[in-house]
């Protein structure tokens, strides 16, 4: 795993504060939804080389194609309330296929949860 730097004291008093300040927002995390996206691509690495290996045992292979072997994007949300079903979505991402994202899975989970006021 690749070292990283720890917290600097200002990044922990800063995240420290944000909590604090956040902690008493009471019903207002109902109406918060967490999303995000993410990439792999299936035969190659992806600039995320994460893994755990034995270093008393032989390093693995892999195999991959000259042209590479396609991605995958696979986008996902969550609330206080629940989550949304992982979403395969194809090709590149833009503003109207993010839009068609979430027609059609973040708007009927927050109609099932929320009707139309959440």
């Amino acid at each position: 795993m690749a070292r990283r730097l720890p917290l600097s004291k200002l990044h922990i008093s800063k995240r420290l504060q944000w909590a604090r300040n956040h902690m008493s927002y009471g019903d207002k995390w109902m109406a918060i939804l967490f999303s995000d996206e993410r990439k792999w691509n299936l035969d190659q690495p992806d600039g995320n080389i994460k893994y755990w290996h034995d270093l008393r045992k032989q390093p693995r292979s892999f195999f991959s194609r000259q042209n590479g072997g396609g991605s995958m994007i696979v986008w996902a949300a969550f609330s206080f309330k629940g989550q949304v079903g992982l979403a395969f979505l194809d090709g590149r991402q833009n503003s109207p296929k993010y839009i068609e994202t979430l027609e059609n899975h973040l708007m009927p989970f927050a109609e099932n949860i929320g009707g139309r006021k959440w």
